[in-house]
């Protein structure tokens, strides 16, 4: 495993975090004769019932999360939470016997926008076409504790709708909003009930992660690294949500028959994707 600096965070380390990172990043779909996972839904289990064997709760985040609420993604990896605090334990966890007979290391991910995604470690297991990445709740703003999270009919654990939604906002992922937005139909009546729209912006996380941001590129990316970073100053949420929620029935593709659609993925009189038990998520 690639070796860490660390970094301190409100007095919390955060072994994850590489800064000035010179990596060769690869994007690959496993080796050629690894097995098939399928959804890779037992595969998470077992993660997550390694991580609360010794009592570190976890969850289910990124695009995993946003095609629990309905969104039509196909994602390369499975994103699981831990608490930060928790986050050093939790390697070690997977990279110590017997776990790392079990599991290895892999290619780190290609560095994105207002991410520290590429710092984190990727994980496979061995000789199967299944892969993790494990993240402290520093990356998404939200907390995998059982209270805050449900579980689906799978068993796995997402953060509950709510908090998602807000962790979204909080982090200017507004393209994840959409797909979140639109997969659960949500409208403006719903973020005024269950969001904090009035809630000012995380400006001391902002700072912290982007340099930490800033920190991490390669230097070849250096130049373009306006484009990383999170707005110092964002919209304020409530235009930002009111916006992303008037706008769903326009991202109803033109081939899609919009008399028929709700949004681009829900249906008229689709109920709850949550409920569907045949999408096994």
């Amino acid at each position: 495993m690639d070796k860490t600096d660390g970094q301190l965070l409100s007095g919390v380390r955060v072994p994850g975090f590489q800064p000035q990172l010179r990596t060769q990043y690869v994007l690959d779909l496993g080796k050629p004769d690894d097995a098939d996972c399928g959804r890779g839904l037992n595969e998470t289990l077992d993660v997550i019932a390694a991580l609360e064997g010794v009592g570190i709760h976890s969850c289910v985040v990124g695009t995993k999360a946003l095609v629990y609420y309905g969104a039509h993604r196909v994602p390369m990896n499975w994103e699981i939470c831990v608490p930060t605090d928790s986050y050093e334990r939790a390697i070690t966890l997977l990279t110590s016997p017997p776990l790392n007979e079990k599991y290895e290391v892999w290619h780190r991910v290609v560095p994105g926008p207002k991410t520290l995604m590429h710092t984190y470690p990727r994980f496979t297991l061995k000789g199967v076409n299944f892969f993790f990445i494990l993240l402290p709740a520093f990356e998404c703003l939200l907390s995998p504790s059982p209270d805050q999270c449900e579980r689906s009919t799978s068993g796995i654990p997402y953060p509950k709708l709510e908090l998602f939604a807000q962790s979204l906002l909080d982090l200017q992922q507004y393209a994840d909003l959409e797909d979140l937005v639109d997969g659960m139909d949500l409208d403006e009546a719903w973020g005024e009930t269950h969001l904090q729209l009035d809630k000012p912006p995380p400006v001391e996380h902002i700072r912290e992660k982007n340099d930490m941001i800033a920190r991490s590129l390669p230097e070849d990316m250096r130049e373009a690294v306006s484009l990383a970073l999170l707005s110092e100053r964002p919209r304020p949420s409530r235009d930002v949500w009111q916006r992303i929620v008037s706008t769903k029935h326009r991202r109803i593709n033109d081939e899609l028959p919009r008399h028929r659609y709700l949004t681009r993925f829900r249906k008229v009189g689709s109920k709850d994707p949550r409920e569907r038990k045949e999408r096994q998520v």
